[in-house]
């Protein structure tokens, strides 16, 4: 028992070490200007940790969207409508922000500016540390 304990607290830990270190890769690629892969890596940041907080509880965590996400998530804790908002606003980003032709014909980084990668990380960070305060301080 305290074996598997023990092994879901190591597997918990090692999505949110993941997921922060997603967060620093994004704050990257927002300093170095490559502002598609800065709104990728905020996504894939934010749906790590909150896969990080879901393992904890023993939820199914096999999906891509942070909204997805927060609704199993809201099963044990509320959730603050807000942070659905937001977490719609981050998924946008999950296709666009890699595949040409997935928003309009452009590459990209063609698509992407300075502002929509900030707009992202704010986004990112006030769901990360919604999740951070809730199960891991």
């Amino acid at each position: 028992m305290k074996e598997k304990k023990d092994l879901k607290k190591f597997i918990s830990e090692s999505w949110y070490k993941q997921g922060l270190r997603d967060l620093e890769v994004a704050d990257l690629c927002l300093k170095n200007k490559y502002y598609e892969w800065a709104c990728f890596c905020y996504q894939e940041a934010t749906v790590k940790v909150i896969k990080a907080a879901l393992k904890k509880l023993d939820l199914d965590s096999f999906r891509h969207s942070v909204f997805n996400l927060l609704e199993t998530l809201s099963q044990k804790i509320n959730v603050p409508n807000e942070l659905f908002e937001m977490a719609t606003e981050i998924d946008k980003h999950y296709i666009i922000s890699r595949y040409p032709g997935a928003n309009m014909l452009k590459p990209p980084y063609e698509n992407y500016k300075l502002e929509d990668a900030k707009k992202i990380q704010k986004l990112s960070q006030s769901i990360i540390q919604f999740v951070n305060k809730n199960f891991f301080e």
